[in-house]
């Protein structure tokens, strides 16, 4: 908006406002889907999806023209956020629940770290811009459409499940460890760093890497972090489950 410049920072009154958005969209689909068969509800997060990964490439694509170091190789769906992406998409359509289990804790997990600690490019960024577009709305969708598993009551949390949560973290890292690898070797991509297995890119994978300095293999520490976090998320979501807060 043209001589309009806030910014976005983690917690300011902007950056509240894409939170209060995620969530009113979430209990839009929520109150639209529930009413519907489940069939019907399945394909509403695969479309749900499918915009998602729409609006992702849309956005990689525009900052060829916004960023000077723009590099195809390094806006392919191989970030772990991107990666849950396409998960959405295979678990509405194959509705199985290892993958739905895994989107509901790490997808929605990996959503709400990049937008209480976005990588620096996307720091202090206009509030109508079409970067905060790009990463806050994908984002927000991703959070919307991970957690309409639950909602919509296609998926059931079951405390066994948080085991896809470490499990499929370093599958997919070891995915994103192979193409950073390739990339960097043939020069494609100099800088390839999906899921972060070569170098790390925040505080917590930093203190991780200060600890154990080897590529990939300083990530280790996630599998209890993630299966913690996991049995206590699907624990609350139990709980709000047996009180009917979701379903009133």
């Amino acid at each position: 908006m043209k001589g309009f410049d806030a910014r976005i920072k983690v917690f300011n009154l902007w950056w509240w406002m894409y939170v209060a958005l995620t969530f009113l969209l979430l209990a839009v689909v929520t109150a639209a889907g529930n009413t519907r068969s489940m069939d019907e509800r399945y394909r509403l997060v695969l479309w749900l999806s499918i915009a998602k990964l729409i609006i992702l490439r849309l956005y990689k694509f525009s900052l060829k023209n916004i960023r000077d170091d723009y590099n195809y190789y390094n806006e392919l769906p191989c970030y772990l956020c991107n990666q849950s992406t396409l998960l959405c998409i295979l678990a509405s359509v194959t509705r199985s629940i290892p993958v739905m289990a895994f989107c509901v804790s790490v997808g929605t997990l990996g959503a709400v770290l990049a937008y209480v600690m976005p990588d620096s490019y996307n720091r202090d960024q206009l509030v109508f811009s079409k970067q905060a577009y790009g990463f806050y709305g994908y984002h927000g969708l991703l959070i919307v459409t991970c957690l309409s598993f639950y909602t919509l009551r296609l998926y059931e949390p079951v405390l066994k499940d948080c085991l896809w949560a470490p499990v499929g973290t370093m599958i997919l890292a070891g995915i994103g460890h192979m193409i950073n690898t390739y990339l960097r070797k043939t020069g494609l991509n100099k800088k390839s760093n999906y899921v972060y297995t070569y170098i790390p890119e925040n505080k917590i994978l930093q203190t991780m890497w200060n600890l154990f300095p080897v590529k990939m293999w300083y990530m280790l520490p996630v599998l209890p972090i993630f299966t913690v976090y996991s049995f206590v998320f699907f624990l609350i979501l139990r709980i709000l489950q047996a009180l009917t807060i979701i379903y009133l």
